[in-house]
């Protein structure tokens, strides 16, 4: 099948490329769309340079494999910079008239800082990232096709051919050794006494959070998001494919990341969706307020955090008002608070880019594997001079990752925080040659470093406080976002 596909695909090739060649054109790329009749897992195909998105219950995912063009930025610009650069290389690519050629989707990733540095564990990875992969997989339901983008040299035509046909023999006929890669293994285990969280890490995540409250009910903000983030060395092997299979099964509402460059890869399930863009129409998700959908637990980590964040879930969100406690009318309260200032602010941001813009008066639960979230959906029909970029521009950093106000939120956390996000409460998702596109909020990830011997990886968590918060109940609030990622391993 592979050796049919792969002679049919550079026989299409060689006659667009003599067609091209003949009619004197500028064009310096094109993309070559077909349907696939066998099924490739994409979730467990791995390779040095890839990455993989996939929203589970709406059946989309793709994978894209290697990379044909990669543009980079930093700055306050880094958006616009971003944008020419893709709107240029698209004024190269080949469109036939009759429509039949495809245009090329790429991977854009940003971080939550323009300015952030990317040192440290976050090394060799760009701020801001744009890729067009040689291979892609799109699969919609059940129905996948293969996209091919390639550079149209006549001199260097073969070599270039060349790259895309290994790609497809490693994707289609993976040997037992390229199943299991060592660059996409890593060693995995369960935290151990020794791994917990030190001491002075929970001092420090009091210490800040405490310092937030302050700033907050002093009247500087309203609302502030205190992150932390940490380190696992581990200890037995398995693969991170098995990792991204087993968040697609467990959170099919979430958008599942799964990034690879040559020295290490980034994992995510984010519940937060920035923004999905079919121009006209715009939707952009509030994401805030987490419950446990676990009951009381026991040990030295409940009775750190017995909160009121650690009771029955939903009680107080099923419950008359007159019948709540004073306990459940707290939380609800609070809860209630912290996601309004989310779902405003987006809508205040989106709404000069749109015609028309609605929301509901009452935000919705959104169902996870271990927590529950209010969401409340923004949606509106955007004006014709906007497009992805303008609206990523417009919406980061939500108040769901900064605070409010929200760009003097951000800058206090880069100041207060011990360390760089990088991509973390950064962004990442797919742009299409007619700048739509699909993005959501780097969350619930985790940094696997490719190592030779015992193998890193960073967490990451967060939580949203606002005046009546309380430090115990917020470390609480990050422990339950880690075992999004920590469960799965």
């Amino acid at each position: 099948m592979i050796d049919t596909l792969i002679h049919s695909l550079k026989n299409q090739l060689s006659q667009l490329l003599i067609k091209i060649q003949q009619d004197n054109s500028h064009y310096h790329y094109i993309s070559l769309q077909t349907p696939l009749k066998k099924t490739v897992s994409l979730s467990s195909a791995h390779f040095c340079e890839s990455f993989f998105l996939s929203q589970p219950d709406s059946g989309f995912t793709l994978l894209g494999l290697d990379s044909l063009l990669t543009f980079k930025a930093k700055g306050k610009q880094r958006f616009n910079t971003i944008k020419r650069a893709y709107a240029d290389t698209l004024k190269q690519w080949y469109q036939h008239e009759n429509n039949k050629t495809p245009s090329p989707i790429a991977f854009l990733a940003f971080a939550f800082d323009e300015d952030d540095p990317m040192n440290k564990h976050w090394q060799s990875l760009h701020n801001t990232l744009l890729t067009i992969p040689r291979v892609l997989i799109k699969q919609s339901n059940s129905s996948q096709s293969l996209i091919i983008n390639i550079t149209l040299d006549a001199s260097d035509f073969d070599a270039n051919f060349s790259k895309i046909e290994t790609l497809l023999h490693q994707l289609f006929n993976p040997s037992p050794t390229e199943s299991e890669p060592s660059q996409a293994s890593f060693v995995i285990a369960s935290l151990t006494e020794n791994n917990k969280q030190t001491p002075s890490a929970y001092e420090d995540w009091q210490s800040l959070a405490q310092k937030a409250i302050n700033q907050i009910q002093s009247g500087q903000f309203d609302k502030l998001v205190t992150s932390r983030q940490s380190t696992v060395q581990t200890s037995s092997k398995t693969s991170v494919s098995k990792l991204i299979q087993k968040l697609v099964q467990y959170y099919p509402c979430c958008s599942i990341l799964s990034y690879h460059t040559t020295d290490k890869s980034i994992v995510a399930a984010s519940p937060e969706r920035l923004l999905s863009l079919h121009h006209p129409d715009i939707q952009s998700n509030a994401i805030g307020g987490t419950i446990s959908r676990n009951k009381p637990s026991t040990g030295k980590r409940s009775e750190r955090n017995n909160t009121k964040n650690n009771t029955a879930p939903l009680s107080f969100f099923i419950k008359q008002s007159s019948e709540q406690t004073s306990d459940e009318l707290a939380e609800n309260n609070k809860l209630l608070k912290e996601h309004h200032f989310i779902s405003q602010n987006i809508y205040q941001n989106l709404d000069p880019l749109c015609h028309t813009l609605k929301m509901p008066i009452s935000p919705f639960l959104m169902k996870l594997h271990n927590l529950y979230h209010l969401e409340t959906p923004v949606q509106g029909k955007l004006m014709d001079k906007y497009d992805v970029f303008d609206c990523v521009e417009a919406l980061h950093p939500t108040p769901a990752v900064a605070g409010i106000p929200t760009q003097q939120a951000k800058q206090w956390l880069i100041d207060n925080e011990n360390y760089h996000r990088g991509w973390y409460t950064g962004g990442f998702g797919w742009i299409d040659a007619n700048m739509n596109g699909d993005f959501s909020v780097m969350l619930r990830c985790a940094l696997l470093h490719k190592q030779e011997h015992e193998q890193q990886i960073n967490l990451f968590s967060g939580a949203g406080l606002v005046a009546e918060s309380d430090p115990d109940a917020e470390w609480y609030e990050t422990e339950l976002k880690l075992q999004t990622i920590l469960e799965m391993l």
